[in-house]
């Protein structure tokens, strides 16, 4: 039998500085197509039509206000989230690395409250989003450049190539 290869872990690096031990919880974001419906003359049924990516959004959850992290707001700085997975029959692990680029909007204070955690929430609108398993990549979705590569795929390279890009 065998056992998943769990996430165990995460560390967390906004502009290349780590909040290891700081960080409470990070989100990434959802991939998701936005889609149209399409039924023709002669067809049985609508299909779906792929009209482009949905908008991406990460959040990350810290134990403390950083005031370097506070004041991100409005700008654009880049986020990397590491989750690490780990099977049950050694003791190897698999490295993910998600670089996330886009708009800090949110910054979540939280309830202020005696003698409970206050943590803050940061939140990123993402335009660019680049995941790796042990050093392959998995997929970059880059929505300024257009760019939708999936498996190796460019998805829409040749879109790009008939807009003359």
């Amino acid at each position: 039998m065998s056992y998943p290869r769990k996430i165990r872990n995460f560390s967390s690096f906004i502009d290349g500085v780590s909040y290891a031990g700081r960080a409470l919880e990070g989100k990434l974001p959802e991939l998701k197509l936005q889609l149209a419906s399409h039924r023709g003359g002669g067809m049985d049924g609508p299909v779906t039509q792929d009209m482009g990516t949905e908008a991406m959004k990460a959040e990350l959850t810290l134990a403390d206000w950083p005031p370097e992290l506070i004041t991100l707001f409005g700008t654009r700085q880049r986020m990397t989230l590491r989750p690490a997975a780990k099977g049950e029959h050694d003791f190897s692990a698999d490295s993910y690395v998600a670089t996330l680029g886009g708009l800090w909007t949110v910054v979540n204070f939280s309830d202020l409250k005696p003698g409970s955690d206050v943590p803050l929430k940061l939140t990123l609108e993402v335009d660019y989003f680049r995941m790796q398993h042990n050093g392959a990549e998995l997929f970059e979705i880059d929505i300024e450049a257009g760019k939708r590569v999936i498996g190796g795929v460019d998805q829409l390279g040749e879109l790009r190539k008939a807009m003359g890009l």
